[in-house]
Order: C-alpha cells, then structure tokens, then sequence
C-alpha cells in the first residue's frame, strides 16, 4: 500500500500541494546530513519572503513555538532565535536554536548555528530556490549535531521523517497564503 501511495504521489496533476520530490538523511560522526528537494505552488519571491520572514516563522509551521530576531548586522543579515517542539513517536523534545542568517538575494539563505546559545554542537543549513515556470524548486541541505541525546538506531529515521514533514507543512502554508492572499 506504501509502494503505491508513492508511485500516485510522483504522477503529475495528483501530488500533493507542497511536494517533496527527494529527502534522505545520513549519519556520520554525530552529524546528520540532510538534503530535501520539494517543489512549491508559490513563486520564489513569496517563498523566500515567507522563509524569512524572522519574527513569524511559527505562523508557517506549527512545530516553530517562537522566533524572533535578535540582532541585526545589516539588511540581508541577521541573529534569529527560535524554539522548536519536535515530536516524533515517543521522542519528543524542545529545541532552541540561534542562528547568523545571511540572505545572498533572493533565491539563497544561509543559516550557521550558533552553539554556544543553542541545543546543537554544530549545525549550518542552506535553502537555494530556483524558478520552475510559476512554481519554486527549493533545495534545502543542513548538518546537524545535536547536543542532545537521539535514539542511536532511528535517529536518521527520526530526523528525516521530522524534517520533511515541516517542510510539508511549511510549503503547503506557503501556497495557501499565496493562493489566497499573494495570487494575482
């Protein structure tokens, strides 16, 4: 059943809204590597003012219990803290992450952790968005160490599975808010 819910998911015109074309998750020294292809309903420009949009970040995903900048270094440069609740099965867990944020135009953010004020011992992440006729391709790489304990032998399993589901939801928000409020 799994196996055909996923060959219906790559068929043109019956994917979902938000839809994630490629996701794996590895790991390797403690560091989770991640990567997650998606395709977004929405145009670059309304992605990339959604995904950085600092101060409302939890009104894209409901995972995101605040964020806020903190400080400013300039108008493409920022500290972002924010709070997330990640559950997944039995592991939950509330994360609290500070970031330098660097926007290079509008199709790519960097983000680097910061782990003296964060639950990661290391952790960078970058969004690239690209054009696709009306549509956006988001790209989205991330290393991650958490400093906190992860179950040894789900963990990829956990990461990946959590992650591409805020993706999800994070892309389905988008292209509503864009459908209704943005859309020409």
């Amino acid at each position: 059943m799994g196996k055909l819910l996923a060959c219906l998911l790559c068929i043109p015109g019956i994917a979902q809204a938000g839809e994630i074309s490629a996701s794996s998750v590895t790991l390797a020294d403690g560091v989770y590597s991640i990567a997650v292809d998606a395709r977004i309903d929405a145009p670059p420009d309304t992605v990339q003012r959604r995904i950085t949009d600092y101060d409302h970040l939890s009104s894209i995903n409901h995972s995101i219990k605040e964020s806020r900048i903190v400080q400013t270094f300039g108008p493409d440069r920022h500290r972002v803290h924010s709070v997330i609740k990640a559950c997944v099965l039995f592991f939950c867990r509330r994360v609290t992450q500070v970031q330098d944020i660097v926007q290079y135009g509008k199709r790519r953010v960097e983000a680097s952790i910061l782990p003296e004020l964060s639950d990661f011992r290391y952790g960078r992440a970058v969004w690239q968005l690209e054009a696709d006729g009306p549509d956006t391709l988001m790209h989205f790489t991330a290393q991650l160490q958490p400093s906190f304990w992860v179950p040894p032998l789900i963990g990829p399993w956990l990461f990946e599975n959590k992650i591409v589901s805020e993706l999800q939801e994070s892309a389905t928000t988008i292209e509503a808010d864009w459908r209704g409020q943005d859309a020409p």
